[in-house]
C-alpha cells in the first residue's frame, strides 16, 4: 500500500470583509486573536506582515495526513466587481470559508456579495465564521 493513499490535501479560500479578524489585519492590536493564525499556531502572536498569504499546516486524523492549504487573501471592501476574487483562486480553492463580524452587519453583506461572485463561477463547499470584532477594545 502506498503512503500517499491516505494523505488528503485540502485548499480553502479564506475570504472576509476588512477587520473582521480573518486574517493579520490587526497588526497593532496585542489582544486580538487571528483565525488563521491562532488556528495554525494554536497560539497568539501580536504582531503579523500585511501581506496576502497561503500558510500550510499538516496533521494527522484518523491515521489519515491531512495537508491543510489556507490562502489568506487580502480582499478588498468592496465587491462590486467580479475581478475582486481572482480566478486563480477560484480555480485553486477546494471550498472557502467567509468571515464578518457579529457587530458589523455590513461585513456580512460584503460576505454576501462575495458568495454571490463565487456562484457565478464555481460551485464550492461554503463555510461560515462569525467572530466578534469589539474583542478589539477589551
Amino acid at each position: 500500500m502506498d503512503g500517499n493513499q491516505h494523505k488528503v490535501v485540502a485548499n480553502v479560500l479564506l475570504l472576509g470583509a476588512e477587520n473582521v479578524g480573518k486574517s493579520d489585519e490587526h497588526k497593532t492590536e496585542l489582544d486580538f486573536e487571528s483565525l488563521t493564525v491562532r488556528f495554525l499556531t494554536r497560539r497568539f502572536i501580536g504582531e503579523y506582515g500585511d501581506i496576502e498569504s497561503i500558510y500550510s499546516h499538516i496533521d494527522k486524523t484518523d491515521g489519515r495526513e491531512i495537508a491543510l492549504n489556507i490562502w489568506d487573501s487580502l480582499y478588498p471592501q468592496s465587491c462590486e466587481t467580479t475581478e475582486s476574487i481572482s480566478d486563480k483562486q477560484l480555480q485553486w480553492a477546494d471550498g472557502v470559508i467567509l468571515v464578518y463580524s457579529i457587530c458589523d452587519r455590513s461585513s456580512f453583506e460584503v460576505v454576501r456579495q462575495q458568495v454571490q461572485l463565487i456562484r457565478q463561477t464555481r460551485k464550492l463547499p461554503f463555510h461560515f465564521s462569525q467572530n466578534d470584532s469589539s474583542a478589539l477594545n477589551r
